[in-house]
């Protein structure tokens, strides 16, 4: 082993030139380095049907270049996994850890190439013949200004590679020269199976190495397979369990890169609290794009922030160094936040979007997805910051991806936000949903139909694309056949169409489906919420109130006119002398899936009042009694279907501070 470092040490010192291009944040050719030693609004419905019929595209979607339109002003997208490891690779910090590209080559024609391929690759070469034809193959590949040579021309080579003979030192070389080739093979399975020969032949030859020399060797795995699709690395994942264990032994910058590993495999085989301990004590030594990689770590390993200083301190650090955070470090950041955040963190996170709103010309659109969705999903409102994005959006509906206009839109709906870009993204997939879209929409319908459910919370029906993703098959192939794994927007869309388009013509959910998913999200919702909590308490307080105000506790139901809202009303139904009428028979004929209309016209002068929970969740934050879309759609379906909604909201409800107060409170919004 000895021999093994002292080879690899050396070679250390000849390979570095082929990434400089990465200083400006591009990658270059890959060749070799070394191991080292070292509002509630109500707006009317909108049922948009184009006159066209959306069929289902039988043959080869049509995907050309409209999805690298000339109107993208924004800066250029960069996959997370590809800024972040450039970021290690341009760090003097990572050179003892990360694989420098080499600027060692030979000129090498297809020619020689192909005579080397040619040859009978069973036959007895000798290991230096090996690594010389590799290295060769590898040159060519790089340096050569002639047409690459065909993948298939690589299967007899890479498939008879005697790895098992090589030494050490022979074994990483190849190792480093493969490397160039992951691009070009990711597609190849024997390309793929050579990989995975040399993880085992790795897996039975450095387990014991120092710890910088085995994130070196993870980080040579990565290069070489980083573009196979679910890839999985043996040795990596026993090393990130081996090293990662031991936090108290790891440098910073160990702990980002193997944070960098995890965001990879996404199953951490790590203790992730101990993990977050260590990477909090030295916070400071770290840049706020380091943090950035890291957050990404926890974020894809499904991790939460436990520490709430430490929390606060990246918000506040990015808030500080906003001149510094890349692109993909804020999105990073920011899902971090959103996937963690609590209460306590609310004003730091709203300080950061006004701070960051002025940059957002800086970030790529995928980045704004992941700060808007920030905002739909913790329920905050920079009107400035919103403005910003739907202009962004609009400017860039060719480029957007289907995932960007779920998040954009999910976002736009929830803030109650009234715009014209839903009808642009409308349009948008109305003409490339059989074109440009149609494989995206292939291989992600289950975003498409959120989409259309979000939509749905401000009355937009676009009937034609409604069709079709109401149709059995397009719903059959969302779910893979498999309706547990159906969204909850399929019931959105299913009771909204029977609420608010009652001319609809087209498929719904079958019954047993429909009745499957309801119950579904129901049982999840009694299992996720405690009896302690805010929204609970409030309910029963202000149900407690009623019966007091009434005096009266069995005529009060506690139903769900809505069968797709989880949460619980309190309904109330009144004579002309708002005396209490009893309810329970009435509403006793309903089964839990129905839709509880009760009709105004013939309900013999009584009221049906609807009192809907305003509860933090369901209130934006920083708008002083303001629904969330998803509870101004509900009081809007409470009325079409003959209720009168009224919303008691937490903010004016924990004001109140005697019993009398509160029924009176009670009485005033209700009693006419």
């Amino acid at each position: 082993m000895n021999v093994l470092m002292q080879r690899l040490c050396h070679l250390r010192g000849v390979y570095s030139v082929l990434l400089r291009g990465s200083d400006n944040g591009n990658f270059a050719h890959w060749v070799h380095g070394a191991l080292p030693k070292h509002k509630y609004s109500t707006p009317s419905v909108a049922c948009i049907d184009s006159g066209k019929t959306l069929g289902v595209h039988t043959t080869t979607p049509i995907i050309d270049d409209e999805n690298e339109n000339e109107d993208n002003s924004g800066p250029e997208r960069i996959q997370e996994n590809a800024y972040a490891h450039n970021l290690f690779l341009n760090s003097w910090k990572y050179e003892k850890i990360v694989m420098q590209p080499s600027t060692t080559y030979a000129h090498v024609t297809n020619k020689e190439a192909l005579e080397i391929l040619e040859q009978d690759w069973n036959l007895i070469w000798t290991n230096v013949e090996i690594v010389s034809a590799i290295k060769k193959l590898s040159y060519n590949f790089s340096h050569n200004n002639e047409e690459k040579i065909k993948s298939f021309e690589y299967m007899k080579a890479f498939s008879n590679l005697k790895i098992e003979k090589l030494t050490n030192d022979e074994l990483m070389t190849i190792m480093r020269h493969l490397v160039l080739f992951n691009n070009h093979m990711r597609h190849c399975n024997f390309y793929s199976n050579l990989c995975m020969r040399i993880d085992r032949e790795c897996m039975k030859r450095f387990l014991k190495l120092p710890i910088e020399q085995t994130l070196y060797l993870c980080d040579i795995i990565y290069q070489m397979t980083c573009r196979i699709n679910r890839y999985f690395s043996q040795y990596m994942w026993y090393s990130i369990r081996n090293i990662g264990n031991k936090p108290q032994k790891l440098s910073p910058q160990h702990l980002v890169q193997i944070l960098f590993f995890l965001n990879i495999h996404r199953k951490p085989p790590i203790n992730m609290y101990e993990f977050e301990y260590h990477l909090e004590r030295c916070k400071d030594e770290l840049s706020i794009n380091e943090l950035g990689i890291a957050a990404l770590g926890f974020f894809k390993t499904s991790t939460k922030i436990k520490s709430a200083d430490f929390l606060n301190y990246i918000i506040q650090r990015s808030a500080a160094e906003i001149n510094e955070v890349h692109s993909v470090s804020i999105a990073s950041i920011i899902k971090l936040v959103r996937y963690s955040t609590n209460l306590t963190e609310m004003k730091s996170l709203l300080d950061l979007l006004k701070i960051l709103t002025p940059y957002e010309p800086h970030y790529t659109l995928s980045s704004l997805t992941h700060i808007a969705q920030a905002c739909g999903r913790t329920a905050v409102y920079n009107k400035e910051l919103m403005d910003r994005i739907i202009t962004r959006l609009n400017k860039e509906l060719k480029i957007a991806r289907l995932k960007d206009f779920e998040r954009f839109i999910y976002t736009f709906t929830m803030l109650d936000i009234n715009s014209s870009v839903y009808q642009n993204v409308i349009e948008e997939l109305r003409t490339t949903w059989n074109t440009i879209r149609a494989f995206e929409i292939q291989k992600f319908p289950y975003v498409a139909s959120r989409i259309l459910g979000y939509l749905t919370i401000k009355s937009i029906f676009p009937m034609d694309l409604i069709r079709y993703v109401m149709a059995p098959e397009f719903v059959t192939k969302t779910c893979h056949g498999n309706y547990h794994f159906l969204s909850r927007e399929y019931l959105v869309l299913d009771y909204s169409l029977r609420i608010e388009v009652p001319e609809y013509d087209g498929p719904f959910l079958k019954p047993t489906i429909r009745s499957f998913l309801e119950k579904k999200y129901y049982d999840l919702c009694l299992n996720t919420n405690s009896s302690s909590t805010r929204a609970n308490m409030l309910f029963s307080n202000v149900l407690a109130t009623c019966q007091e105000l009434f005096n009266n506790t069995t005529d009060i139901s506690i139903i769900r006119p809505l069968p797709y809202f989880t949460p619980q009303d309190i309904v109330l139904c009144l004579n002309e002398q708002n005396q209490l009428m009893p309810s329970e028979k009435y509403l006793s004929q309903f089964e839990e899936i129905d839709i509880k209309r009760v009709d105004k016209e013939n309900s013999n002068n009584v009221r049906w009042i609807a009192l809907v929970i305003g509860h933090p969740g369901l209130l934006i934050r920083n708008c002083r009694n303001k629904p969330t879309g998803a509870l101004a759609v509900k009081m809007r379906q409470l009325s079409i279907i003959g209720y009168k909604p009224v919303m008691i909201s937490y903010m004016t409800w924990d004001i109140l501070q005697s019993p009398r107060e509160k029924c009176e409170y009670i009485k005033s919004l209700i009693i006419k």
